[in-house]
C-alpha cells in the first residue's frame, strides 16, 4: 500500500508542464469571475463580486510584499507562460515544513510554514518571500482549477453570516455535501471551511482572496 501510493505521489508530481495554471498577464487560468454564475451576467456587487483567482492561484505583490498563492492543482507550482520552458510564478521552496502533509496519502487542505513561500516579483525581476512566518493554507493538491472556483463560490453564497461590508472577513463551506461533485473536497471527501475577504478595488467589489482556514 505504502508503494502505491508513493507510485500515484510520483506519477501526480511527473504530470506536464501544461497541468500548471498559467499566470501570464492576459492569461484566462487566472481571469477574475463573478461569484454569480447567470445568463445574462449579473452586475457587479456585495452579492456578486469578482473573485480574484490571480491572487489565490499564482500570489500578488502588493507594496513589495509577497500575498497570496493557496493552490497548486496536480502539486504543480504556477508558471508565467505555456510550454515546458515557462518559469515559475510562485513556488514553496527551502526548508519544507508542513504542519499537515499534501498528497495522495494526505489529500485534505494543508498549510506550509517555514518562510519558504515565494512569488515572484516580474516587475523587479526578482523573488518574494512571504513575510513573517510565511505560511500559506492550500487547497488539496488533487481540486482542479474548476472545482476550487465552485468551492469559493459555493463558500461566500453560503456563508454563515451575510454578504460581508468592504473589508470584512467571509467564512463558509467548500461543498453542499461530502463527495459533492464538482467542488473541492478534502479527505474522504470531507467538507472544510473557507475564509475570504470582500474589498472594493477600483469601483469594483472582489473577493480578493479565498482560502482554507486554517484548523490546524
Amino acid at each position: 500500500m505504502h508503494s502505491l501510493l508513493l507510485l500515484l505521489f510520483g506519477l501526480a508530481a511527473a504530470l506536464p508542464a501544461a497541468a500548471a495554471i498559467n499566470c501570464a498577464p492576459a492569461s484566462i487560468d487566472v481571469a477574475s469571475v463573478p461569484v454569480q454564475v447567470a445568463v445574462p451576467p449579473a452586475a457587479n456587487s456585495r452579492l456578486n463580486p469578482q473573485i480574484n483567482l490571480r491572487h489565490i492561484f499564482c500570489g500578488e505583490i502588493n507594496g513589495g510584499a509577497a500575498t497570496g498563492f493557496h493552490a497548486r492543482p496536480g502539486g504543480h507550482n504556477p508558471v508565467l507562460g505555456a510550454g515546458a520552458a515557462a518559469p515559475l510564478a510562485a513556488q514553496i521552496t527551502g526548508g519544507v515544513d508542513y504542519i499537515v502533509l499534501p498528497g495522495a496519502a494526505h489529500p485534505g487542505p494543508y498549510r506550509y510554514v517555514g518562510g519558504g513561500i515565494q512569488v515572484y516579483d516580474a516587475a523587479a525581476g526578482a523573488w518574494v518571500a512571504k513575510g513573517g512566518a510565511g505560511s500559506s493554507t492550500f487547497y488539496p493538491d488533487a481540486c482542479n482549477r474548476a472545482q476550487i472556483m465552485a468551492s469559493v463560490r459555493y463558500a461566500y453564497t453560503h456563508a454563515i453570516a451575510a454578504a460581508p461590508p468592504a473589508g470584512g472577513q467571509f467564512v463558509g463551506p467548500s461543498a453542499p455535501a461530502v463527495n459533492a461533485a464538482g467542488y473541492c473536497t478534502g479527505e474522504n471527501g470531507a467538507v472544510f471551511s473557507i475564509a475570504g475577504y470582500l474589498n472594493p478595488i477600483g469601483g469594483v467589489w472582489r473577493v480578493n482572496t479565498a482560502y482554507p482556514l486554517s484548523m490546524f
